[in-house]
């Protein structure tokens, strides 16, 4: 691991102490393979207080997220803490060390700690909402165990707020019930994201009280976990919050190697040029320099803007080949897929920027954008850079000689174009700040030569120093809104489509920032859904979401980037397309009419859409159009850019754009790799745990598939049918093609799918397992006795409603020896009618006898483990009362979710909501793993 390496015993703790080891020294070393800090020391002594500081203020370099060591060893000896811990990094960092320390950490975690933290055999859970390990969902498995979890500001944020991106709305209070309770959010580099620091402490203070019970029932026993918050920085920061802020102190800095890597030699030269144009080539000269010196030398160059980062990466290419010698260069910019990120990961180990260094062969040069200052290991030689706001400036160069040590002096070279702003106020404004970022740097330590000394306690000291000149430097923090409980209430509706009081959660998590422009996810896929009888083509709403729910898009296949660039990049794609087309047509090129684009929104659904025949109108230059068609070209233009800004782009593969770096460019005609390719299955590499990446599959077939059969390529065992998409339907209106999409055995696509497995299983027996793994859960976490036997009770009646007959029959079940929870599925969906399983489970559940005090609770878990009842559950396809009877029922249980939030808390209902989902997931997976062990 990366987290406070050390190569030296430490100068300040006695060869004695280090020779006894202390149980902690002993479980750090264990876990890391190093010896701990003395600051690490002092916080975990902290944590096992469980007290536990509101910001860590610590140097890049010295290993910070350690933090989630110090949290797992305190929790092992029974510190009062959360049992997750959820660490939230910037969106813009390209490589995720904070996901790589998680995951060796779990695989050091050795056998008496394992045994004291309960783990069974498969480990600490660790998931990541962002990259290439996509969310496994490993953390929401046992709420009563230890977990970790890694995701950005964006995907943690939403979750948290019941509008998790890219999740299902039936999964979305799941997620938010286990980040609002029992979690302890460790916010990386804080300084990034103000209105997000202040939405957590927000959470953390007022959780129980401003979005808690309310009125009389507030007086009840409604224990709910914890929530917490810890904010790391290395830019210095004031104390905020209830609680200190855990800074260095002397002690600390005087260790052996906390001082050779603070002390890190970094010699600082400012360089003015005054014509902006020469940016780039001024820099990518003084890099050219750096890394062909005496000996071959590892230069990153850091650029403000992407344009100027190609130009430079570009420069430095020609410089190179007009040496005509070796040399290795690398882009490194946020605009990419996380499959081409990976690759480039590899390449930073390759050169040599991660991890132990060796002297390089060759001169390396590295050309990053703003993803490359966080999220990353990294440490380079030297240092050319553009001038950018103080707190970034600290981050950049805390990736120069990251570790100090002797014969090492790094060279940065700072570049500063003044700015050339057409609007006089603006131009004012940018020369005050351009003037700021360079009066702060000119206020460090002189060093020889006119430069200045730039070591990691030269920066902690002018902070301390000159406390004015840093903040004038560092970025205005946007605009946010505060967290109200309406705002909340809101959201947490989840089961409802649309809500008037529902706005987008972003502000809250980013603030209001000025002059941002929106942005847009792309994703390539084989398949669109869609359906074509004869030469009419539609993508009707439902099957979208549907589909999307099934084969839902995965982080590896998405690119995020500008708006308005994806908007030119896919016009002139479209024209360079089109006119291939014209001069050699392809044969699998799309039909005419067939869409080839799809806007969906973050819960799935159809925004917008657009054929091959649209895009090429919107990409005709507007000198061949008429004046209708200008117009009409203008309009349509103008919705075309609403519906992208914030949305999901889907394009067919077969559009192409997008080089073998995983950046757009649309000179690239060859398809773009996709996730759900049917002849090549991309990322399906097993991880350690056995489960592939991307755990769906889509397999375009001929007519209904049939669901005992499957494809050449998957092994049956694992691979189950879930779903089948009509998609060309012939004159009589019968099936002739379609999509069908198969999971693998233990995930879970959808909540439906869960319903699906290798082999069918009776509804009585897995009612007993869902009972007992409640009961389980729920006395580890120690909830009162009472709501101990809600939750087994609700567990035992939760399915009940998959008795009818209509469910039995669409899911396929076997015709004796039922009913059936569980079947290998392959039904006809559309049996369903739109009937619920879980409504039906409501109405038998209300005609039992139930304990009074909890009756609300039980009868709610019940509606609401789908996701639903919160508030509205959908009546349609019930058959066992009518029609004013049922709707009488869902009308009870709106009620009903509405008293109970103001019993529990907005987080408290959806932790408990939370604990039954947990459970009847265990059950289900222990009896596919059961089944396939006795196969074995």
């Amino acid at each position: 691991m990366t987290v406070g390496t050390r190569s030296e015993p430490s100068s300040t703790i006695s060869p004695s102490a280090d020779e006894a080891l202390d149980a902690f020294g002993v479980a750090f070393k264990a876990l890391t393979g190093h010896q701990p800090f003395h600051w690490q020391r002092r916080l975990f002594e902290l944590l096992a207080d469980g007290k536990l500081p509101s910001a860590v203020d610590v140097p890049t370099g010295l290993g910070k997220t350690s933090v989630m060591v110090l949290w797992l060893i305190a929790l092992a000896q029974g510190a009062a803490l959360p049992r997750r811990l959820v660490y939230v990094v910037d969106r813009r960092a390209v490589v995720d060390q904070a996901t790589r320390s998680a995951q060796q950490l779990r695989e050091a975690v050795p056998p008496d700690l394992a045994a004291n933290l309960e783990l069974d055999a498969a480990g600490l859970p660790v998931s990541t909402l962002r990259g290439g390990a996509a969310d496994n969902r490993a953390w929401l498995d046992d709420p009563s165990k230890p977990a970790i979890v890694v995701g950005t500001v964006d995907m943690v944020g939403s979750r948290l707020l019941f509008e998790g991106y890219g999740v299902s709305k039936g999964m979305r209070p799941y997620h938010a019930g286990f980040l609002g309770a029992d979690t302890l959010v460790v916010l990386d580099e804080a300084h990034l994201c103000p209105p997000f620091e202040a939405l957590l402490r927000d959470i953390e203070r007022q959780r129980d009280s401003k979005f808690g019970p309310v009125g009389k029932l507030a007086q009840l026993d409604a224990f709910t976990p914890p929530f917490r918050l810890v904010s790391l920085s290395a830019t210095g920061r004031s104390g905020e919050g209830d609680r200190t802020t855990f800074r260095l102190q002397r002690e600390d800095r005087e260790e052996a190697e906390v001082h050779q890597r603070l002390n890190a030699a970094k010699s600082l030269a400012l360089h003015s040029i005054d014509d902006p144009k020469a940016l780039s080539r001024e820099m990518a000269e003084r890099a050219i320099r750096l890394g062909f010196g005496d000996v071959p030398k590892r230069v990153v160059v850091y650029c403000d803007r992407r344009s100027d980062a190609l130009a430079v990466k570009k420069a430095i290419d020609q410089a190179i080949k007009a040496k005509a010698t070796l040399a290795k260069t690398e882009l490194l910019v946020g605009a990419r897929r996380v499959r081409e990120r990976e690759r480039l990961e590899s390449w930073l180990e390759e050169a040599g920027l991660l991890g132990e260094q060796a002297q390089p062969e060759v001169p390396v040069f590295l050309v990053a954008t703003s993803a490359g200052e966080v999220g990353v290991d990294m440490d380079a030689d030297h240092m050319v850079g553009d001038l950018v706001a103080f707190e970034r400036m600290v981050q950049r160069l805390g990736r120069v000689n990251r570790r100090g040590g002797q014969n090492r002096d790094a060279v940065v070279e700072v570049v500063c174009s003044r700015p050339q702003e057409k609007v006089k106020a603006k131009q004012e404004s940018a020369l005050a700040l351009h003037e700021a970022r360079e009066r702060v740097l000119r206020a460090l330590p002189n060093a020889a030569q006119g430069r200045y000394e730039a070591s990691p306690q030269a920066f902690v000291d002018l902070k301390a120093q000159h406390p004015s000149l840093a903040e004038d430097a560092t970025t205005t923090p946007p605009l946010h809104p505060s967290l109200t409980r309406p705002h909340l209430e809101a959201w947490a509706m989840t089961s409802l489509a649309t809500h008037e009081g529902r706005t987008e959660v972003e502000p809250w998590l980013r603030g209001w920032e000025e002059d941002e422009e929106p942005q847009v996810e792309v994703v390539w896929r084989t398949h669109l859904p869609q359906r074509r009888i004869e030469n009419d083509v539609a993508a009707p709403a439902e099957m979208v979401a549907a589909y999307f729910q099934s084969a839902p898009v995965h982080p590896t296949e998405k690119l995020q980037t500008l708006c308005s660039h994806v908007k030119d990049w896919l016009e002139k794609r479209v024209r360079n397309l089109v006119q291939a087309q014209k001069k050699a047509p392809a044969d699998d090129a799309p039909k005419p009419g067939d869409i080839v684009a799809m806007v969906i929104n973050r819960a799935g659904g159809l925004v917008d859409k657009a054929t091959l025949e649209d895009l090429e109108f919107l990409a005709e230059r507007a000198t061949t159009l008429d004046k209708t068609d200008k117009r009409a070209q203008d309009r349509r233009k103008g919705e075309w850019q609403r519906n992208l800004a914030g949305g999901l782009l889907v394009l067919d593969r077969r559009i192409g754009g997008l080089d073998a770096d995983g950046m757009l460019d649309e000179t690239c005609a060859a398809p773009v790799p996709a996730v759900d390719d049917d002849d090549v299955w991309l990322d399906a590499d097993d991880d350690p745990s056995g489960v592939p990446r991307v755990t769906f599959r889509v397999v375009q077939t001929g007519a209904q598939t049939d669901g005992d059969s499957t494809p050449e390529g998957l092994d049956d065992a694992r691979w189950l049918l879930t779903r089948h998409f009509e998609t060309r339907l012939d004159q009589a209106g019968e099936i002739a093609a379609g999509l069908a999409v198969y999971k693998w055995a233990d995930a879970t696509t959808d909540e439906d799918s869960r319903s699906v497995q290798t082999h069918a299983q009776r509804l009585d027996e897995h009612a007993d397992q869902v009972a007992a793994q409640a009961r389980r859960i729920a006395e580890r976490l120690r909830l009162p006795v009472a709501e101990v036997e809600a939750m087994e009770c609700a567990a035992r009646f939760h399915d009940d409603g998959k008795a009818a007959q209509r469910w039995q029959e669409a899911m396929n079940a076997p015709r004796c020896g039922g009913p059936y929870a569980k079947t290998k599925g392959g039904g006809n969906w559309r049996l369903l009618e739109g009937y619920r399983h879980e409504f039906g489970s409501l109405r038998r559940a209300e005609k039992m006898s139930l304990p009074s005090e909890t009756r609300d609770l039980i009868l709610h878990l019940i509606a609401a483990h789908h996701g639903n009842a919160r508030p509205a559950i959908a009546t349609a396809g019930c058959d066992e009362a009518p029609p004013t009877v049922l709707a009488t029922t869902a009308w009870d249980a709106a009620l009903r979710y509405a008293r109970l939030q103001k019993r529990y808390g907005i987080w408290g209902l959806a932790w408990r909501e939370a604990i039954l989902r947990a459970a009847d997931q265990t059950a289900s997976r222990q009896f596919a793993k059961s089944k396939r062990s006795n196969d074995g």
